[in-house]
């Protein structure tokens, strides 16, 4: 089975973020061609990185670190839920991302991205030049939220449609295929 980890991007009080993040987690449940997993940054609650050694030695020295590492490891592919901050990647994100090198490689990444009219393309755009440093593909099916607080129902709801629905199951179908092709590849290269 594919195991595809949907990681949120943000801690902030009051954050959106956790809601596409909660509403892509329930549509990849259904599916029978993977076993999804929402990691939620705010309870994993990393430090702002405390590791004396760069992650490239595989020298962890903190307990967060060792549990962050296996927790990586396992998965298969990756949904990032990003919010985009000053054109660029949102800080908590990049710092789990950061803690690790090896636990990333050969393995593809989407985007549920969210801002104003440009819908967090830019971070997304930054992502991808991190993905390819370390070893991740990332794909380019992705579903994009503009002006999020537009849809926001009077609960602050999101009020996702049939459109987002149908990018969703797009993205996830691409991300389990090249989720097992780089499972298949990665053991190859174990044995090596």
């Amino acid at each position: 089975m594919i195991r595809i980890k949907i990681i949120t991007g943000s801690v902030r009080p009051g954050r959106f973020n956790i809601q596409p993040a909660t509403w892509i987690y329930e549509i990849a449940k259904k599916r029978i061609d993977m076993e999804a997993e929402l990691l939620d940054l705010l309870n994993i609650n990393l430090p702002f990185l405390d590791e004396s050694v760069p992650p490239s030695q595989r020298q962890y020295s903190k307990g967060h670190t060792k549990k962050w590492s296996k927790i990586i490891k396992e998965a298969d592919g990756f949904i990032f839920v990003t919010p985009e901050y000053n054109h660029g990647v949102s800080p908590v994100l990049k710092n789990a991302v950061d803690y690790l090198f090896y636990e990333w490689h050969y393995k593809p990444v989407s985007f549920i991205s969210y801002g104003s009219l440009a819908a967090g393309s830019r971070a997304v755009e930054h992502w991808r030049g991190i993905a390819a440093e370390i070893k991740m593909y990332d794909l380019r099916e992705q579903v994009m939220l503009s002006n999020y607080w537009e849809n926001l129902d009077e609960n602050g709801k999101y009020q996702f449609n049939d459109a987002h629905e149908k990018s969703a199951n797009t993205m996830l179908d691409a991300l389990t295929f090249w989720a097992r092709k780089m499972k298949e590849a990665r053991a190859e290269l174990q044995k090596q």
